[in-house]
Parts: structure tokens; C-alpha cells; sequence
């Protein structure tokens, strides 16, 4: 709850890996609570019943960050509406960010690909962002469709087991969109869950 309202009631949801979900509702419905929920974003409020397990972890004590919490966040990736890049960084910089703040991240980036810059070339190349100059320019200064598959490819780079999406093809054109779903299909098919809302 929050305040005085509650946001989520009587829901029972299961992802398995591989799975693809997508969970679709008007504005204010909760499907952005229920997200920063399973993400460990929010916190529940104590009188709240039921239960939240992520990666077979629980997840209801959210609110304190232990080594645990850590990891398991570090094993989520999370696409926010709001585009969370840096604007003053490049692409690449913005993309390869989160490895050099986790090592389970830069391993698994590695693993697939043999290197963190090559994981990034890849990646982004999937989505039509592979130009070099491209790599090299601001993230403030790409284009909003840019800016939201720079996104998707920072939170694909640390190959999650979870990737949590809040509104992924908001401002894509269908091209751009195919491209995306094609991609987060192949992550699917290796054993990734990808849950994501829209309208």
C-alpha cells in the first residue's frame, strides 16, 4: 500500500525461465508497483500479507540492502521508463557502466562473449547502434528511440536471469520494436524471464 491506497491485491504470478510475460493495463492500474516490487525497488508495508520470491529468494525485506539483496539485484536487469543513462558519457561508456560496479555482471558479459567491449559491440548492433561513431557520441545527444535501446542493451550486456521491463517499446517505431523482441527471444531461448507492462 501506499498511503491510504492499495496498489496491489489479490495477484498470484509466475514467470519461468525462458518465459516471456506481458502484463497489460491502463495507467495507474499498478503494473509499475508490482515491477519495482519484484525488483527489490519498494518496500512493503509491514501489514501487508503474501509473498514476493525472486530467483527462489525471497524478496519481501527488500528494504535492507544485505550482501544477499546485492546479489540478487545484481542478477536483475531493470529497463526504467525514464531512460536512466548518463548524458555527459558516451554510448559505450553508458552501456559498459554497470561492469565496472559488478563483478557478476562484467563475468557473465564476458562469459558470452569473451570481453566486455565485445559483448557491447554485439549487443548493439543487434539494435542498429553498432556506427562507431555512434558508440562514441553522448548519450545526451541521441535521439529518444536511441536513448531507449541504449537502455535495453545495458541491462542485456550483464546476460540477467531476470530482465524487467516498465514500457520497453514506448517510443520505438515497429522496425525498431521487431528488432527488440527478436533479441530478448534469443536471450529467452538460453533460459532468461523477461516480464514487462505496456497500455
Amino acid at each position: 500500500t501506499f498511503g491510504r491506497k492499495q496498489a496491489l491485491h489479490g495477484l498470484c504470478l509466475a514467470v519461468k525461465p525462458g518465459e516471456m510475460v506481458a502484463l497489460i493495463g491502463a495507467s495507474g492500474s499498478g503494473k509499475s508497483t508490482l515491477l519495482r516490487h519484484v525488483a527489490g525497488l519498494a518496500r512493503c508495508d509491514k501489514s501487508v500479507t503474501g509473498n514476493i520470491q525472486v530467483l527462489g529468494r525471497p524478496m519481501q525485506d527488500c528494504g535492507r540492502l544485505s550482501d544477499e539483496v546485492r546479489h540478487l539485484r545484481a542478477d536483475i536487469g531493470y529497463i526504467f521508463q525514464q531512460f536512466n543513462l548518463l548524458p555527459f558519457l558516451s554510448v559505450r561508456e553508458n552501456v559498459e557502466l554497470p561492469c565496472h560496479f559488478s563483478k557478476l555482471r562484467a563475468s557473465r558479459a564476458v562469459q558470452r562473449h569473451g570481453s566486455v567491449a565485445k559483448a557491447t559491440n554485439a549487443l548493439l548492433a543487434h539494435l542498429g547502434l553498432h556506427q562507431p561513431e555512434l558508440l562514441q557520441r553522448r548519450a545526451g545527444d541521441l535521439s529518444i528511440g536511441q536513448q531507449q535501446r541504449v537502455e535495453v542493451m545495458r541491462c542485456l550486456l550483464q546476460n540477467p536471469s531476470l530482465l524487467i521491463m516498465d514500457e520497453p517499446t514506448s517510443v520505438l517505431t515497429p522496425q525498431e520494436t521487431n528488432q527488440l523482441f527478436a533479441v530478448l527471444r534469443r536471450f529467452a531461448d538460453k533460459g532468461m524471464a523477461v516480464l514487462f507492462i505496456s497500455h
